[in-house]
């Protein structure tokens, strides 16, 4: 699992993913889970509520620096984070959690070593970015997430969303009704 941000911060994002970490555990799977640069842990690994969070360290370097660059710096930091763990762990399958910069590392990652890639979507976050007041519907930055969105679901194995509404803006943006898997709250 590759989270924005997991335990033991308190959000309804964190609150899900525990959830779903419970039962898959229960269900006799064993899951590793990964949280990107966002989460701002300083510590390599990390246990909450009984569970273990392998971290990613904050992205360093020119892309780190540069204004609007740093979109880039934290998927290169997952990519590489992510790659370090699969090759040691081995996972069957990668499950990345919205938003895209945690899709696009696992699709690479996913491709390289042969491993199927899931990608679950909670929440278009170009829209969450308007109702935030961090950008405007139709604006540069909101049209490039939403084809960035787009082009990760197209290129996932697997696709899960949280409701219908979200299932069916991915298949009017050409998505394949039957790779997608709606897995409500």
């Amino acid at each position: 699992h590759i989270f924005d941000h997991t335990l033991p911060l308190h959000s309804g994002y964190t609150f899900r993913s525990a959830a779903i970490l419970r039962h898959q555990r229960a269900m006799g799977w064993e899951t590793v889970h990964l949280s990107g640069p966002k989460h701002r842990s300083t510590l390599p690994e990390e246990n909450a509520d009984g569970l273990h969070f392998y971290r990613t360290p904050r992205a360093a370097g020119l892309l780190a620096k540069l204004p609007g660059a740093d979109p880039f710096a934290v998927m290169g930091a997952i990519g590489t984070r992510l790659m370090q763990l699969a090759t040691e762990l081995q996972p069957d399958i990668l499950h990345a959690h919205s938003p895209v910069l945690n899709a696009i590392p696992a699709l690479r990652v996913g491709r390289k070593l042969g491993i199927p890639v899931v990608y679950e979507i909670r929440a278009f976050w170009e829209d969450a970015a308007v109702d935030h007041g961090s950008t405007t519907e139709g604006s540069l930055r909101y049209r490039l997430t939403r084809a960035l969105e787009t082009w990760a679901v197209k290129k996932a194995d697997a696709v899960t969303v949280i409701c219908e509404g979200l299932r069916g803006d991915l298949i009017a943006r050409g998505v394949a009704p039957n790779k997608i898997t709606v897995i409500p709250n």
